[in-house]
């Protein structure tokens, strides 16, 4: 008998010795998801090293089973949808248990403390363009409640994932948009009690390959994670953009493709082309998109805008260029903004009020100013041979700010000049008439 009782003492031992030091700990994943549940919601968790798991959410003395599992393998994955109404969960604080367990001794319990937030933000539509054509710029005043942002949203049905938001700034509070006079559709909005009204302005782009029924619109999301949508009444107007054949030569591969890869012998002079005006090209669009991300809450400009002093257009915004190399198609671009030419080392005058986010070479651009106007739009000067300006610093409209140059992919000296909204490039044409801009912007802010 005491045999027995020594050997089931050792099993035990052995048993629990395996439990503990050969059993990992258990684990949950995307718990975080919890913190806040809007009135529908996906959250995915993974577990790592369970047997066994229990979700329940607790309101006002009830139990509500989320989850429970006996897994057959050691690591899960779940996606679990959570609808607060449907389960008779109401608005407000709530409390999330997560129990998993690994083995007889290993477990690990997470307790949340969560929101119920089922009530979408209201926002409404001032102001926007009825139109807007590939390559222009549109501005938009909203109103909106309830919201923990605001932004524009183009969806181009021809480029499924490919959707652009656009941030919108807040401008100014009022009062509930229950109580809003302005004529809009205020009676459709959902609220969340009283809260006050916010005006945000919003530049946004139509990207110069946006497709034909393309729509606008304006979205409101709260930190819970609802939204709520309203169509911008902006239509898009095609146009077509010219087209051009350019030929480029050994001399132009080696007095300019070399410098942008720093390479002095290139055996595949055409390769090397295509390499800079497709790769370096892209890489120089991104990096204005990150550029763009730094700008003034506010509009810094005023008036139409500064052409180059006694320029004269070399090329347009929306050219569809392919390039020959030996009487060869190598590659193909679209040229974003306006060659202009005047004086070899013309000075070069901001084109509106700023603060300077960029002043040094980028890449195909050459050497670059870039001047934030406020609220994501900028100005860009190109293929400068000198910079007088400094990042930070602020410039006036018709400020001197650089000379005329031809680095980068330039084959002479000459600007080239563009207009960003949120870092895509947009034709400038519009925005150097005083008219255009009256109607489109400045009769807005009016309202």
């Amino acid at each position: 008998m005491g045999l027995i009782l020594v050997l089931s003492l050792v099993i035990v031992i052995f048993f629990g010795a395996y439990q503990f030091f050969y059993i990992s700990s258990p684990s949950v994943k995307g718990i975080e998801a919890f913190n806040y549940i809007p009135a529908e919601k996906t959250i995915s968790l993974t577990g790592e090293n369970i047997q066994s798991i229990d979700i329940y959410i607790y309101q006002d003395g009830r139990q509500i089973n989320i989850l429970q599992d006996l897994p057959e393998t050691e690591s899960k994955s779940y996606s679990l949808q959570i609808k607060p109404k449907a389960m008779g969960i109401k608005d407000g604080k709530a409390s999330v248990s997560i129990k998993a367990r690994a083995g007889m001794i290993k477990k690990v319990q997470y307790d949340i403390e969560t929101v119920i937030d089922t009530v979408p933000p209201a926002i409404d539509v001032v102001a926007a363009p009825q139109y807007i054509s590939p390559g222009g710029g549109g501005f938009s005043i909203l109103k909106a409640s309830g919201e923990d942002s605001v932004f524009i949203k183009v969806v181009d049905r021809m480029k499924h994932g490919d959707d652009k938001i656009f941030k919108a700034f807040s401008i100014s509070s009022g009062t509930d948009l229950s109580d809003d006079t302005s004529g809009q559709n205020s009676n459709t909005m959902q609220h969340k009690g009283k809260h006050s009204v916010n005006t945000y302005y919003a530049f946004f782009p139509a990207i110069y390959d946006i497709n034909d029924g393309s729509v606008f619109y304006a979205v409101a999301t709260d930190i819970a994670g609802n939204q709520n949508i309203r169509a911008l009444p902006t239509r898009l107007k095609m146009i077509k953009y010219t087209t051009s054949s350019i030929n480029i030569d050994e001399q132009f591969i080696n007095r300019v493709v070399s410098p942008l890869l720093n390479e002095t012998n290139l055996p595949d002079p055409a390769g090397a082309f295509k390499k800079v005006n497709e790769e370096l090209r892209k890489q120089s669009l991104n990096r204005l998109i990150e550029i763009s991300k730094q700008t003034e809450p506010r509009i810094l400009w005023e008036g139409s805008f500064l052409q180059l002093k006694n320029s004269k257009v070399m090329a347009t915004y929306g050219d569809r260029r392919t390039y020959f190399y030996d009487g060869t198609p190598i590659s193909k671009s679209v040229h974003l903004g306006y060659d202009l030419a005047s004086l070899e080392n013309a000075p070069v005058e901001a084109a509106n009020s700023g603060i300077v986010r960029f002043a040094e070479d980028l890449s195909i651009y050459g050497n670059t100013v870039i001047i934030d106007h406020g609220l994501g739009f900028m100005s860009l000067y190109g293929h400068l041979a000198s910079i007088s300006v400094q990042v930070g610093q602020s410039v006036s409209k018709g400020e001197i700010i650089a000379r005329t140059g031809a680095t980068g992919l330039a084959g002479g000296d000459h600007l080239h000049f563009g207009l960003l909204m949120h870092g895509y490039e947009v034709s400038p044409l519009y925005w150097w008439d005083p008219h255009w801009i009256r109607v489109n912007v400045t009769d807005y802010l009016r309202q």
